[in-house]
């Protein structure tokens, strides 16, 4: 009898081992969840794209995606249209009155030729090309293009989080962050000096070899006051990389000259300027942002072999 308990036993903890495997194979053979089709970034409801203004025409991409614990056994392709008053809905929801609006890129500069995305069998997602003509984009506006799903040739469409607002950063090859390592002097009294060293954000204008700069003030902002017509300058590269300035708008600018240095991409500038009714002269470098310690020392080191005094 004892012999017998024993064999049932067995027989039952073989079968719940048995089945355990088979449980713990299952998920490896099945999707854990319905697989959906949505727009990549439409969770986080905005993503950024960069335009470069030195090219006729830049590219940028969309993405659509097939969610799932398995590979697609198949093409899936997906229809993508856009809803433009989705943009004013942000603007209303999330922007005041006195803040600067997004607005819908144009729609002479960009096309889409074909809304239908492919994500292809056994890939996680397809895009979707968007051509852009940048030149005619301006520094200080804001622009969106706002996206959604429309169809699917499989699976379902996500019912959550559908829109994706794609926003764009105009740049070229010279803007970004750099740092100002300057001094600034009254020409009537020189040993009436300022240390000019202070973060500046070079933004993108006109072309692919110009930019754009505050002098001493800050970047305008809601609640500030606009420095830009008194005291933002142009920086443009030219083709043997001297640097020729050009006022924005207000600021006087009396002479200059500079060269930009690509290599260790540096402006190494001097400009004469006149700020309430005073003439001054500002000397120095405009460096890039550097990421490390060791990569700002040799920075440092190469500003003191290049520095030069009035």
């Amino acid at each position: 009898m004892k012999n017998m308990k024993n064999k049932i036993f067995m027989s039952l903890l073989l079968g719940a081992m048995l089945l355990t495997a088979c449980d713990d194979e299952a998920p490896m053979e099945r999707s854990l969840y319905p697989e959906t089709v949505y727009l990549v970034g439409a969770k986080d409801k905005i993503i950024t794209r960069e335009l470069n203004l030195g090219y006729d025409q830049d590219t940028v991409y969309a993405s659509v995606a097939v969610s799932g614990t398995l590979p697609t056994e198949k093409n899936v392709i997906a229809e993508v249209e856009q809803i433009p008053e989705a943009i004013l809905r942000y603007n209303d929801r999330e922007l005041g009155t006195n803040d600067v609006l997004y607005q819908n890129l144009p729609a002479d500069i960009y096309s889409i030729p074909d809304p239908a995305v492919t994500v292809p069998a056994g890939e996680p997602y397809g895009t979707l090309p968007i051509y852009i003509e940048p030149a005619t984009l301006h520094v200080d506006s804001l622009y969106m293009i706002a996206l959604k799903l429309k169809s699917t040739s499989d699976f379902a469409l996500t019912k959550t989080d559908t829109v994706v607002l794609m926003k764009f950063n105009i740049v070229n090859d010279y803007s970004g962050l750099y740092y100002m390592d300057a001094i600034i002097k009254d020409v009537a009294n020189p040993s009436d000096s300022v240390t000019y060293k202070t973060s500046r954000n070079l933004q993108a204008v006109r072309d692919g070899r110009t930019v754009r700069m505050y002098h001493m003030q800050n970047e305008w902002s809601k609640g500030a006051t606009d420095y830009r017509p008194n005291y933002c300058f142009n920086i443009t590269v030219n083709d043997d990389n001297t640097v020729s300035l050009s006022t924005w708008d207000k600021f006087k600018i009396l002479g200059y000259e500079g060269v930009y240095h690509p290599d260790m991409k540096v402006y190494e500038l001097w400009y004469k300027f006149e700020e309430n009714g005073v003439t001054k002269t500002c000397r120095g470098f405009l460096y890039k942002e550097r990421k490390t310690d060791d990569e700002q020392r040799i920075i440092n080191d190469w500003m003191d072999e290049h520095r030069k005094y009035d």
